[in-house]
């Protein structure tokens, strides 16, 4: 009898995840069934980015710890080094069955949720239902298809955080320390602290309507409590991670996300980034309404439209061909919102935004003020600039928050939240019956109905003009067309929406009337989400999206890149197509380019203030014929021996002028801030040339007399050189400064590194013959690293025996 009754207590789970494990493989089914991978940008230039590491770590089995592949230098803490002390990353491949990514992602994320509504005492098959909800939003989904994979990892372990947090407080002191412990380590693992801010701010929310429930009640001490084992768990979580936050951190004061050194760049002296960089992507007032109606703003940018459409025929009407039109309607410019671009809207989920309604008229006290909350200050930041009042306050004030760029992504609030009390206010609903809270349901429906009526006639009415209108110049017809289909679009999705809640409304109202069994209710439940999410999903990640060998289409090799690789030395490439917005180049490469959202503030700066200029003046000699680069110093002492501007063999310039991996220098001027370093350096030669800014950094050598200086072995952590001078000199050299964790040793003595023409390194060498050696030991990665394998060992062992202690109990 027990036996038959552990089953029966099990079915629901087992149905749950093999109901999850049958939606990942629909979702991506040509990866599963045709050994095709998805085509995602971000992917294929983190490659690009990542194969100067790899490379080396297949090599020697050793960890690239700095990388020449991007920005002339960096750390590759967060681009992709592995950790021997990250055991966490076992428990991900449990809890995700082996599954690769993305699908990996997306069922844990669907599980999370299913843990959450659990803990919340939602009944197993609604639960199913939340979790389909979760895992399949497009937000989500969006993000996988760009290839954002980090962060859909951190998005997945959300729920099974705040799952152990909510634990923790109703006084499950074990089950929840493990589960946040656990849930957090692995939501740090994924790398994307973005994602995990918003969490905390989820949690603090969470934690202050507990604080004034302890203050009410008189339980201040079951809440020290609970803050306490929380603690240590949230440490225990940050601690199996350390080698990655400190690293993170360390280089964080010297990227883009930390402060300027320039007194000319105002915005970033707090110590972040720029206000305009990252309000870019700032959500409308009115977007969030694609939660409901997905395609009310057109859709992502470019949107596929039928052949059948009234756009089409419009088309036809004034005289386009078959062959005209099919080009044309395979990407109209539908988006009218107010964002730069995007790959799709964020639609939550119509029936998810209907519960969320029951949960509002049903649930009472903390809960529903505690999620409603969150989920309206999500949506406000997600505002961005176009609520400046509030959200430029927030960026300067709130601590941490100025690190993070595109604020439409803190739609992963409400995307938490909202189905977690539409879930609840349905079990609620269930609970107590229908008719004891018939009026607050019918609220519900009819304030959705209102809201869905009204956006039905707001099609007939809006003009659904974009700020791409402009772009199409005189062809007022054209534009017309375009606004027309936008209305259609949108009304008809409206439609759709109404459909879902009307199906979702039945089931309810038949299941309230008895007319159905409860467990009937249920599944039909289920197959209405899917049917809500998955075709949704689709129209942003399919077929198309999928290809046999994504990377060796990306990454075939030009005959340029031929050309350049039979030079077996140390250099760099500049590619004057978009150099700082792609890392194909970085593949074969080291680049001055690179793709990565926290490459050096100094070097950003660089680019701004001399890179850029230098390269438009490149352009327009190159455009005259003119190949001599010699005056081009800041591009030259980068040693940029290759100039590429095409893909042909022809299409690339051997620069002579290049300055080389390091040289001696004949006069050193000396400044006293970086905004003098920064400003000279575009006015001297840069071989004969350096500049040192003697308030920070001390030198002696003396600079007359002749000498040499070459590299002899490259490897990212480790560069040897031999010099040869006939007295003391000052060596520059073709490297990023970079102070936490480069050491240089002169015949295997260490000395100091010195900072010159503001991104360089330079050294004070002796007369003589000498051995030159620099070496990047971060202390950060190895202490960190065997911190996190401490950490992981006991996070591990105490879950076991947590576990076990309650079996055991039991």
């Amino acid at each position: 009898m027990s036996e038959k009754l552990s089953f029966n207590k099990a079915l629901p789970h087992i149905i749950a995840v093999a109901i999850f494990v049958i939606i990942n493989l629909v979702m991506y089914s040509p990866m599963f069934f045709e050994g095709e991978k998805l085509n995602q940008n971000d992917i294929l230039q983190g490659a690009g980015a990542n194969q100067e590491i790899i490379g080396y770590r297949d090599k020697t089995g050793e960890e690239a710890l700095w990388t020449n592949g991007m920005f002339s230098g960096m750390p590759a803490y967060l681009i992709n080094v592995q950790w021997s002390g990250e055991l966490t990353k076992y428990i991900q491949k449990v809890v995700s069955l082996g599954l690769p990514s993305p699908a990996s992602h997306t069922l844990v994320a669907m599980l999370a949720f299913y843990l959450l509504l659990l803990i919340f005492r939602v009944n197993p098959y609604l639960a199913i239902a939340g979790g389909i909800a979760y895992g399949l939003n497009t937000f989500f989904i969006i993000s996988v298809e760009a290839g954002h994979i980090w962060k859909v990892a951190a998005i997945s372990w959300m729920p099974a955080v705040l799952g152990g947090i909510v634990l923790t407080f109703r006084k499950k002191y074990i089950l929840g320390f493990i589960l946040t412990a656990i849930s957090m380590a692995l939501e740090i693992r994924s790398n994307h602290y973005q994602i995990t801010y918003y969490l905390l701010l989820v949690v603090l929310i969470y934690g202050l309507f507990k604080l004034i429930e302890a203050i009410r009640n008189g339980g201040i001490p079951d809440f020290a409590k609970t803050i306490g084992i929380l603690s240590i768990a949230v440490i225990l979580g940050i601690g199996a991670n350390l080698g990655k936050i400190w690293t993170a951190y360390e280089y964080g004061k010297f990227s883009i996300r930390g402060p300027s050194e320039l007194s000319t760049n105002t915005q970033s002296t707090s110590g972040g980034l720029d206000r305009d960089y990252a309000f870019a992507w700032s959500n409308g007032i009115w977007e969030p309404l694609t939660f409901l109606v997905p395609n009310y703003y057109g859709g992502a940018t470019q949107e596929v439209v039928s052949m059948n459409s009234d756009l089409a025929n419009g088309l036809k009407s004034r005289g386009a061909g078959q062959g005209q039109i099919r080009n044309f309607v395979k990407s109209v410019p539908t988006y009218w919102g107010d964002q730069p671009f995007t790959s799709g809207p964020y639609y939550l989920g119509a029936v998810a935004i209907f519960l969320f309604f029951i949960g509002a008229f049903l649930i009472k006290g903390p809960i529903k003020w505690w999620l409603v909350s969150a989920s309206v200050f999500g949506i406000i930041l997600s505002w961005g600039d176009n609520f400046e009042a509030f959200n430029y306050l927030i960026f300067d004030y709130l601590p941490g928050y100025n690190k993070f760029r595109s604020v439409s992504m803190t739609v992963a609030i409400p995307f938490l939240c909202m189905p977690l009390l539409g879930f609840i206010g349905l079990q609620k609903l269930i609970d107590e019956g229908f008719e004891k809270n018939k009026k607050q349901f019918y609220s519900a429906v009819i304030s959705i109905g209102a809201i869905l009526l009204l956006l039905l006639i707001s099609t007939y009415m809006l003009r659904f003009r974009g700020a791409v209108d402009e772009r199409l110049g005189d062809q007022a017809w054209l534009v017309e067309l375009i606004r027309e289909q936008r209305a259609s679009m949108a009304r008809a999705d409206v439609l759709r929406s109404l459909l879902m809640i009307g199906l979702a409304f039945g089931i309810i109202w038949l299941w309230s009337k008895e007319k159905i069994k409860a467990n009937l209710a249920f599944f039909l439940f289920i197959g209405v989400i899917a049917i809500d999410y998955l075709p949704i999903s689709k129209r942003y990640l399919n077929g198309d999206n999928f290809v046999e060998n994504p990377k060796k289409s990306f990454f075939s090799k030009s005959a340029v890149d031929e050309r350049i690789d039979q030079d077996n030395s140390h250099y760099r490439v500049l590619n004057l197509n978009n150099p700082f917005n792609e890392a194909r180049t970085s593949y074969y490469h080291a680049s001055l380019g690179g793709y990565h959202g926290a490459k050096m503030r100094r070097y950003q700066d660089l680019i701004e203030y001399h890179l850029q200029p230098e390269m438009t003046a490149l352009i327009e000699e190159l455009r005259a014929g003119n190949t001599d680069l010699s005056s081009f110093g800041v591009i030259n002492m980068l040693n940029t021996k290759y100039i590429k501007f095409g893909n042909e063999a022809s299409q690339v310039i051997n620069n002579q002028s290049a300055n080389g991996n390091a040289w001696f220098v004949d006069t050193v001027v000396e400044s006293s801030s970086p905004d003098e370093t920064i400003e000279k350096l575009g006015e001297i030669d840069t071989k004969t040339t350096a500049i040192i800014n003697t308030a920070k950094f001390k030198f002696e050598a003396n600079t007359s007399g002749a000498g040499m200086i070459s590299l002899n072995n490259y490897s990212p952590n480790k560069l040897d050189y031999t010099s040869k001078r006939d007295n003391d000199g000052l060596a520059v050299f073709s490297e990023i400064y970079y102070p936490k964790g480069w050491k240089a040793f002169i015949d295997g003595n260490e000395v100091d590194i010195l900072q010159a023409n503001y991104v360089l390194r330079a050294l004070e060498i002796p007369k003589g013959e000498h051995k030159i050696e620099f070496r990047f030991e971060p202390a950060a990665y190895y202490i960190g690293n065997n911190v996190m394998m401490v950490c992981s060992i006991i996070l591990i062992l105490l879950s076991v025996g947590g576990i076990a202690y309650i079996i055991t109990r039991k």
